[in-house]
């Protein structure tokens, strides 16, 4: 039967839809990496149900951090100040858990179940978890090594604030490849007896490693963040960056690209962390092969990543380094000849820091170590000490206004200091 007139009209419009919001979007994504769009909110926040207490305002922001071979943990005080607490190398099981966490599917909460067997099993293992909060015990065993690790983190971290600043919550990073649920991060919460600020008001936003380094390295970061619509406005206007976040220490080498525009995380366009590449690798293979001089080894890591980037059309704009091996000479030059013809020399010039200088060495290093924890610090901070997605009233703001200028009197501290100098990260 033929097409009526008004059949092929409504195909020709859907297809000339089609074709402009396609060229549309092209046109954007070309050029917001550059360009900053007009800021515009359709709807206004909604008004915070409640003003900050003295106590959520001055607290320090606590962040910890979980890689695949340790944890770390940062403190952010409430005069912009970071504190480095500890970093904890992972045992045995800590390290088995990650490394399985790290090569195992990248969601681990099914969405369908092969037979009713299955999905009995499912439910036993749910009603058994739930039981075990029940009874104040770790929900699961993976919680329970995560839960020592954390836990280990925390009481260094108290132990370096002193009994008369208890730590009440926190912020639990994880790399972007294992991504730690909000269940599991809760979970370990829950047993520790930690309010986990990701999850408050509500779990919208996740902070995942690339993200927590984005903020631990300065980037993505409003200056205003007490007030809701400037912190938005400002962050609005920062451009996009696709990043590459190289993460290496003795138990892994992982590689995540992401689109930023803010610290706030971003889905992941591509990603792996590939345990037979660690640090510690080199050596076993040296001891296998001492007339290799380690030659195969780095040119494994070279190719590891430069097919990881070779994948991404766009090209990489931001390079972020972490890791507790990370200032290893070789690595860098690994890196650099994995990166060089394919990624701007702007972005390499990550490789020319004061590393090389014996008198900053012990900081240089101590930069990539804590990176991570260092951004699950300030963003603990700023939603500890909120607005979070909601806007203040007047009153809130003036209460706030009023004590912490008394605070920086009392301090002697320049009222009209900028707040992008507590931020940036060197």
């Amino acid at each position: 039967m033929p097409l009526r007139l008004s059949t092929w009209t409504s195909i020709f419009m859907i297809f000339g839809l089609f074709n402009l919001v396609s060229s549309s979007q092209a046109v954007l994504d070309s050029a917001s990496i550059n360009t900053p769009q007009t800021y515009y909110r359709i709807c206004p926040l909604p008004r915070c149900e409640r003003c900050p207490s003295d106590e959520e305002i001055r607290a320090p922001g606590v962040g910890f951090a979980l890689e695949t071979s340790h944890g770390a943990a940062v403190v952010r005080l409430h005069d912009g100040a970071y504190q480095r607490i500890a970093l904890i190398k992972g045992d045995a099981s800590y390290t088995t858990l990650l490394r399985r966490l790290a090569t195992g599917p990248e969601n681990r909460t099914p969405d369908h179940f092969d037979s009713n067997w299955k999905k009995l099993q499912y439910v036993k293992a749910r009603t058994q978890r739930h039981l075990n909060k029940l009874l104040g015990r770790p929900a699961t065993s993976e919680t329970a090594i995560l839960a020592t690790m954390v836990s280990a983190l925390y009481n260094e971290t108290q132990t370096w604030l002193g009994g008369d600043q208890p730590i009440a919550a926190a912020v639990l990073s994880s790399p972007d490849r294992i991504r730690l649920t909000d269940e599991e991060i809760n979970d370990v919460f829950d047993y520790l007896k930690l309010k986990n600020l990701m999850a408050e008001p509500d779990s919208l936003e996740d902070l995942y490693a690339t993200s927590a380094a984005y903020a631990g390295y300065g980037l993505g970061l409003c200056t205003t963040y007490t007030d809701a619509y400037a912190c938005e406005r400002e962050e609005w206007r920062f451009p996009f960056q696709y990043v590459l976040h190289v993460d290496f220490n003795r138990e892994s080498l992982s590689a995540t690209i992401k689109r930023l525009q803010s610290a706030r995380d971003g889905s992941v366009a591509a990603a792996f962390v590939d345990p037979d590449l660690g640090h510690a690798r080199e050596e076993a293979r040296l001891a296998l092969a001492p007339e290799s001089d380690g030659e195969l080894y780095w040119a494994s890591v070279s190719t590891r990543i430069r097919e990881l980037v070779m994948s991404f059309k766009p090209g990489i704009t931001e390079l972020l380094l972490t890791g507790t091996s990370a200032t290893d000479a070789r690595f860098k030059a690994a890196l650099r000849d994995a990166l060089h013809d394919i990624v701007g020399e702007d972005v390499l010039a990550v490789f020319d820091s004061d590393g090389n200088n014996v008198f900053n060495k012990d900081e240089w290093k101590a930069t990539f170590d804590f990176a991570t924890a260092r951004g699950a610090a300030e963003v603990a901070k700023r939603r500890q000490e909120g607005p979070v997605r909601c806007a203040q009233s007047d009153e809130c703001k003036e209460r706030r206004g009023y004590k912490e200028q008394a605070v920086l009197q009392n301090q002697g501290t320049d009222i009209g200091g900028s707040e992008q100098d507590q931020a940036s990260f060197l």
